[in-house]
């Protein structure tokens, strides 16, 4: 049994508050789709700016993401008061069915000011933000760092431990450990 598939239409498709998901392999126009959603969630739905997060993988496709979508808000903008002249055809499609003009340059005019309010991020950096943004909640001190590789913290941690504990033993407890760990990194090796 076949499973009808439709094509993803970034113009016209159905549009709803909450999360969305757009997942597709690379060079397939995620990245444009993804700047026209952000467009008719602002002008349709009403949703500001800073209310809307994207979250990508890279820093390079944050970057990217943040450039094609202040450019698509202002060449929305433009079409609809006539400034555009040679617009996309997505943008045309999506133009047409634009009922309340004035409403949606308003919309418009206030999301190109808040150019800066876009929550773009790396999922590195979603989650750096809300450890900062909610370190009270979180029960998280406010200088906390993500790390990707954590094997130099789990070093020091074992030589800190190794200098804290072991150095302060007296000689036959000290030599009873020393058989089992010759080093900071044996004992390391041990808890993993």
């Amino acid at each position: 049994m076949k499973s009808k598939s439709h094509n993803f239409d970034a113009a016209r498709g159905a549009l709803n508050k909450g999360v969305n998901l757009v997942e597709a392999s690379a060079g397939t126009g995620k990245t444009y789709a993804i700047a026209m959603l952000v467009l008719r969630a602002v002008v349709e739905l009403g949703v500001p700016l800073e209310k809307i997060l994207i979250v990508t993988f890279t820093k390079a496709a944050t970057e990217e993401l943040r450039s094609r979508i202040r450019a698509r808000r202002v060449d929305g903008y433009d079409f609809l008061r006539g400034a555009l002249h040679k617009p996309d055809p997505t943008l045309e499609r999506w133009a047409v069915n634009v009922e309340d003009k004035e409403r949606a340059l308003r919309r418009l005019k206030l999301a190109i000011w808040d150019v800066d309010c876009a929550a773009i991020f790396t999922i590195h950096g979603f989650c750096q933000r809300m450890l900062l943004d909610q370190a009270l909640e979180s029960g998280q001190l406010f200088d906390v760092e993500l790390l990707a590789e954590v094997d130099l913290v789990h070093s020091e941690v074992a030589d800190d431990f190794w200098r804290n504990r072991i150095y302060n033993l007296d000689p036959m407890p000290c030599s009873i450990v020393l058989r089992q760990f010759a080093n900071p990194q044996q004992l390391l090796a041990s808890v993993q």
